[in-house]
């Protein structure tokens, strides 16, 4: 790793996603608690999750093509000033006791249309700026260093708000996304393919979908996790009145809570940091969403907070396992060229099922009861990664041939 703090440009870039990674915990956690705060309703709180991903989505499929294009550097530093400057809206009116609820619902639309640009300009600017037998150390680096910003943001979002109130996490939000876009202008800009014939957006979007053909693994992984974040879209809108009304938590115990997840992807940095790639990435992937699902379970049974707390980790560690083997997988796979539109595919596959989530399990928590749903989303979670354990085409996750053969397909 000693090596990859010497190069000035993975040196900037990891300042910036360190930044990026606070503001951007600090304005989920923001939002989720001012909604909260002024409704006290569980279907506002998958309602306002729902806003943000349907032009989240939206995005994901209209952009992507064009993120090949495009400079990454300066996609990721517009989706970063953008954002900051969208929460001006709440920083300005809360004081003059003007915000109400709709004005919420509108930064979260604005977020929701810059920040997917964000996180597949940055995967494919990774790839940019690193060698490939760098990737994994690189990205473990990234990620953790971004999951150590979002493991204290929630802590520090809960003890500001129990001190101050929620303009101070605002005024913090802001500043940090502002300085990620300085960070990111002092590193070069992305490679880019020199294209004499400029494609329609349809033929670019159509090559990302082709390549899944290639590498149907991927695809399957990607529906796969629809289905996983489903359950994902369902549940983390209510960990805010899981934690405060079922426990009967405060603002900083929430905090808690979700650092507690935070906390276990920087234990799931160290781990992916320091061991040699997996072998069996079969086992990996799919052993680490099998646990997640049994933690989902366990916040379903428990009345106790610290367990509670413990099963946020639990979850947290596992992810970061899947999470990290996910996006190595692609950049291995996919071509310089090809990477923009391939990742945003991707995205888009797998961030498909949380707008339903969100919507459903507000109107399932609202019904029934916040365990009870817990319950339903962990099993879910556990069945589809039975099924995909006994689906062969997961074999495909550890061939380790293919590279080489499907790199020479997609040249031609």
């Amino acid at each position: 790793m000693k090596e990859l703090f010497l190069d000035r440009k993975f040196v900037f870039l990891w300042l910036a996603l360190a930044a990026s990674g606070l503001g951007s915990t600090f304005a989920t956690f923001s939002i989720s608690w001012l909604v909260y705060d002024m409704t006290g309703s569980k279907m506002a709180m998958g309602s306002i999750w729902l806003s943000f991903m349907l032009p989240n989505i939206m995005i994901q499929m209209f952009a992507g093509p064009y993120l090949d294009r495009w400079d990454r550097k300066k996609v990721m530093i517009f989706s970063e000033w953008f954002r900051a400057a969208v929460f001006l809206i709440p920083i300005i009116l809360l004081p003059l006791g003007l915000l109400q609820s709709w004005h919420l619902y509108l930064v979260s639309v604005a977020i929701g249309l810059a920040q997917p640009l964000f996180y597949p300009a940055s995967m494919a600017y990774v790839a940019d700026i690193l060698p490939k037998d760098k990737l994994t150390k690189g990205n473990s680096i990234l990620e953790g260093t971004g999951q150590l910003m979002t493991l204290l943001g929630p802590t520090l979002g809960g003890i500001l708000i129990s001190a101050f109130h929620v303009e101070l996490v605002l005024i913090v939000l802001i500043s940090a996304l502002g300085i990620a876009g300085v960070l990111l202008m002092m590193n070069p800009s992305s490679k880019k393919e020199k294209v004499e014939q400029r494609e329609s957006w349809f033929v670019q979007f159509k090559e990302g979908l082709q390549f899944f053909r290639i590498y149907p693994v991927l695809f399957w992984v990607g529906v796969m996790m629809m289905f996983i974040n489903f359950s994902s879209g369902a549940a983390q809108p209510m960990f805010l009145p899981y934690i405060t009304d079922e426990l009967g938590g405060t603002a900083f115990q929430y905090g808690l809570f979700t650092s507690a997840f935070s906390l276990g992807m920087v234990g799931g940095s160290l781990v992916t940091g320091t061991l040699k790639e997996p072998k069996n990435r079969k086992r990996v992937m799919l052993g680490s969403l099998f646990m997640n699902g049994l933690f989902l379970l366990g916040l379903a049974w428990t009345p106790y907070y610290w367990v509670a707390v413990v099963f946020s980790f639990g979850q947290g560690l596992f992810a970061f396992i899947f999470n990290i083997n996910n996006t190595t997988l692609y950049q291995q796979r996919v071509p310089d060229h090809l990477r923009g539109r391939v990742f945003s595919v991707r995205i888009l596959l797998a961030q498909a099922g949380i707008p339903f989530g969100a919507a459903l399990g507000g109107v399932f928590a609202e019904v029934f009861s916040i365990p009870l749903l817990f319950a339903v989303l962990g099993m879910l979670t556990i069945i589809t990664n039975l099924i995909c354990w006994m689906h062969p085409i997961f074999e495909k996750l550890n061939d380790q041939t293919i590279v080489k053969t499907e790199e020479h397909k997609v040249s031609q």
